[in-house]
């Protein structure tokens, strides 16, 4: 906060106060016991969103004529497109790991596969099962804190890889709409939708630019939006809002200088994170063909960037429920043999298998600590 004028920081303080006039309960017991409940009612609407989304999809794939596995699912052509979806998942994980590596070595850290790819992992992990994906940056943050990177490298690594993977995404999403605008076909409410959330998506990455160069006006722009939500009561405590956006853009942008002091660095992130965004969008065309499907590569391509532009705007974790839903009405349009089975092994691929991921992590990290403490009482003993 160091760096924004006095101006915003006076208008922090004044938030500051209001938030606390304004829920004199915010941290005690009553909003704990909420926060609680909320949370379990989150979770509950998340597994019957998912499962209602998975019903009436099967629903409608099997009372169809064609067939529902046509062909042999363990041919040698399928296997090799199971294997391809596969590698898709391995370009995606290693693009953000060498990402953190190339950030370790320009801020003078000590650079560690492990830890990076780690990292990478577990974000992917904590954005899957918080909503609307927010979960990542924080845990990141505190993970390479806990592992001996400075605050300023913890904080610096994840909020520029954020920004980043923003900015790949829009690059990609302006690319298709330009090129292969007619991906999706006559799916008009998809299309209106992808563009609708192509340009929320790139809200974040422009807000942190506007607020790395001019954080006052990045501030009235917040604040305007904030009061025109609360205005239309969809933001319930607008000067806490404003205080946690502002301070949660200058973070950002303090985080952006530091990486973009090298060039070079900050073109090799933007490179990664358009390759990341890549291989998740090349995963629909392995499984619709692992299943025996046919489509040409740079549709199936376009449509997923399509779904997922549609689906950024939606809050569940990982996007679920309208990530199944998107895919199966754009790929069912097409008369392809398998569709269902096609969406459940795009969204294993792009989706469950990184909270598997982070399950075995988190699981070998137990084992190394009991281990840990083994041998220190097997010491002890003698």
């Amino acid at each position: 906060m160091s760096k924004l004028s006095q101006e915003v920081k006076d208008e922090l303080r004044q938030s500051r106060s209001a938030v606390e006039a304004e829920d004199p309960e915010l941290t005690g017991e009553k909003a704990e016991k909420k926060k609680k409940i909320k949370k379990r009612v989150g979770i509950i609407l998340f597994v019957l969103l998912n499962a209602a989304v998975l019903f009436f999809t099967a629903k409608d794939e099997f009372t169809k004529e064609r067939p529902k596995l046509p062909g042999d699912p363990f041919s040698i052509a399928s296997i090799l497109f199971l294997l391809g979806g596969i590698l898709c998942l391995a370009v995606v994980l290693l693009s953000e790991t060498f990402k953190y590596m190339l950030m370790m070595r320009h801020l003078g850290e000590k650079i560690s596969f492990r830890i990076a790819f780690e990292t990478a992992a577990l974000g992917k992990y904590y954005d899957c099962i918080t909503p609307s994906g927010a979960g990542g940056q924080p845990f990141q943050i505190y993970h390479l804190h806990a592992n001996g990177y400075s605050d300023g490298a913890s904080s610096a690594m994840p909020l520029s890889g954020f920004f980043t993977m923003q900015f790949g995404f829009v690059f990609l999403a302006i690319l298709v709409f330009i090129i292969n605008n007619n991906a999706i076909g006559d799916a008009i409410g998809i299309k209106i939708t992808a563009y609708v959330g192509a340009f929320v998506y790139t809200l974040a990455p422009v807000m942190i630019i506007i607020s790395a160069v001019a954080p006052k006006i990045a501030m009235k722009i917040v604040a305007f939006f904030v009061k025109l939500g609360a205005k239309m009561r969809l933001v319930k405590n607008p000067n806490h809002t404003i205080m946690k956006a502002v301070k949660a853009l200058n973070n950002y942008s303090q985080s952006l200088k530091r990486i973009a002091k090298s060039k070079l660095l900050l073109f090799e992130l933007l490179v990664l994170s358009v390759i990341f965004q890549a291989a998740i969008a090349m995963m629909p065309f392995f499984a619709v063909h692992t299943f025996g499907g046919h489509i040409e590569f740079f549709r199936s391509f376009s449509m997923c960037v399509f779904i997922y532009a549609a689906i950024t705007i939606v809050p569940t974790p990982g996007n679920s429920g309208a990530a199944e839903g998107s895919f199966y009405i754009i790929f069912s349009q097409m008369d392809t043999s398998g569709v269902f089975w096609a969406m459940l092994l795009w969204r294993v691929l792009c989706y469950y298998s990184f909270i598997v991921i982070g399950v075995v992590i988190y699981g070998i990290k137990a084992l190394r600590k009991i281990l840990s403490k083994k041998k220190v009482s097997q010491n002890e003993t003698v």
